[in-house]
C-alpha cells in the first residue's frame, strides 16, 4: 500500500509523530493500520507501536482496548504500555515480541497434538485472566497470537474486536479457540469449507473442538477456563499401575498378629494353632507306630518263611537242551 498522509508508512513521518521513540522498521501494515517496531530512549526497551487513523471504525474501540489492556498483566497476553493521539492517528504503544505469529508459522501445517494443545491451553489461560477484568476480545485468530522463541504464546491485537464485557460473553473467545485448535491438528485453515471433513489425530480432542465450536453458544464450555481444563485432562500421560512391591497385600497374605494386643483375638488364636499342632503331632505319632508294627510283622513273616523247606523241579533232559529254568514251588 503507497504511502498516504493518513498511513504512516515512512520511518521518517513516524518518527516526528513520536520524538521519544527511535523507529526502526515496519513489522505489519493493513486496513486498520501499521505495526512499527522502535526503541523507547527513556527505558531502553524495544516497543511495538501500532498507528490507527483517528475518525476510522476501529479507533474508538481501540482506544478504549488499550486502556483496559494497560490494567492487564499476563505472560500470555502482549502488555500495553501507553497510548495516545498523534499527527490525526491513535497509536498503541505494546510490548514487543521477538516471533511470528501463529498463524505464519502453523499455515497448512498440522502441529503434533500435545503442542497444539499446550499452546491453545496457555491462550485460555490469558484470556480467562482478561475476562477477570471484563476485557473480552470477540474474534482471535492464528494471526493475533504471536508466539515467543520458546513457542509461548501471546494475545494481541485486541483493537477494533475487542469488547468490553456485557456486549459478547467470553463463550464467543471459546469458540474462536476451538476454531484454532481444530486448524492446528488438522492443519486445515479454520475458514476453509473443507475444515468439516479435518480428520483429527485424536478423538479426545476432536471431541473438545466440537464442544467448544458448538453453534449454540450454550452448548460450549462455560469460559476458557473450562476449555483448558479439558484439554489439559485430554493430554495428561497415562497413570502407570503401581509395582508389584508397592501393590497392597491380599488379605490372605498378610501376616497375622503374634501376639494379644486388645480384645483377646490373638490369644484365642493362638489356643487354636497350639490345638491344631498337637493334633497333627499325635497323627504323626501314630502313624509311625503304626509302621512299625507293620514292619515288625513283615520281619516276622519273612523269618517264618525263610524257614519252610523249598522244592527245586528239575526240567526233562529234552528240555534241558533248549533251555532249563528253576521254580520254586511253595509245598
Amino acid at each position: 500500500m503507497s504511502p498516504t498522509p493518513t498511513t504512516p508508512t515512512e520511518l521518517i513521518s513516524v518518527a516526528e509523530l513520536l520524538p521519544a521513540f527511535e523507529f526502526e522498521g515496519l513489522i505489519a501494515h493493513g486496513d486498520s493500520g501499521s505495526v512499527f517496531k522502535a526503541r523507547q530512549r527513556s527505558l531502553d526497551r524495544d516497543v511495538a507501536i501500532k498507528f490507527i487513523p483517528l475518525e476510522s471504525s476501529a479507533d474508538r474501540s481501540c482506544a478504549a482496548g488499550a486502556k483496559a489492556m494497560a490494567s492487564l498483566a499476563h505472560p500470555n497476553l502482549i502488555r500495553v504500555y501507553d497510548s495516545g493521539e498523534a499527527g490525526g492517528f491513535f497509536y498503541i504503544v505494546m510490548e514487543y515480541i521477538p516471533g511470528k505469529s501463529l498463524g505464519h508459522s502453523a499455515r497448512g501445517k498440522a502441529i503434533e497434538p500435545r503442542q497444539a494443545s499446550q499452546i491453545v491451553i496457555a491462550a485460555c489461560e490469558g484470556l480467562a485472566h482478561a475476562h477477570a477484568s471484563g476485557v473480552i476480545h470477540g474474534s482471535i485468530k492464528p494471526s493475533d497470537i504471536l508466539l515467543t522463541a520458546k513457542c509461548e504464546p501471546k494475545i494481541g491485537n485486541f483493537g477494533a474486536q475487542l469488547q468490553i464485557a456485557g456486549d459478547v460473553c467470553p463463550r464467543s473467545d471459546v469458540f474462536s479457540l476451538g476454531l484454532i485448535l481444530r486448524e492446528l491438528l488438522t492443519g486445515v485453515a479454520m475458514d476453509a469449507e473443507a475444515s468439516a471433513r479435518a480428520v483429527f489425530p485424536d478423538l479426545r480432542l476432536a471431541a473438545i473442538c466440537r464442544k467448544a465450536t458448538h453453534p449454540d453458544p450454550a452448548q460450549r464450555y462455560e469460559d476458557t477456563t473450562s476449555l483448558g481444563d479439558a484439554l489439559t485432562r485430554a493430554i495428561a500421560p497415562v497413570e502407570t499401575a503401581p509395582s508389584a512391591q508397592k501393590r497392597q497385600a491380599s488379605p490372605l497374605l498378610r501376616p497375622k498378629p503374634a501376639l494379644v494386643v486388645k480384645g483377646g483375638y490373638a490369644g484365642h488364636a493362638l489356643v487354636r494353632n497350639c490345638a491344631v499342632i498337637a493334633c497333627l503331632l499325635f497323627s504323626i505319632y501314630g502313624l509311625w507306630g503304626y509302621h512299625e508294627a507293620q514292619q515288625e510283622r513283615l520281619t516276622r513273616l519273612q523269618l517264618e518263611e525263610n524257614a519252610k523247606p523249598k522244592v527245586i523241579f528239575a526240567m526233562p533232559a529234552s528240555d534241558v537242551a533248549e533251555g532249563m529254568a528253576l521254580v520254586s514251588w511253595d509245598r
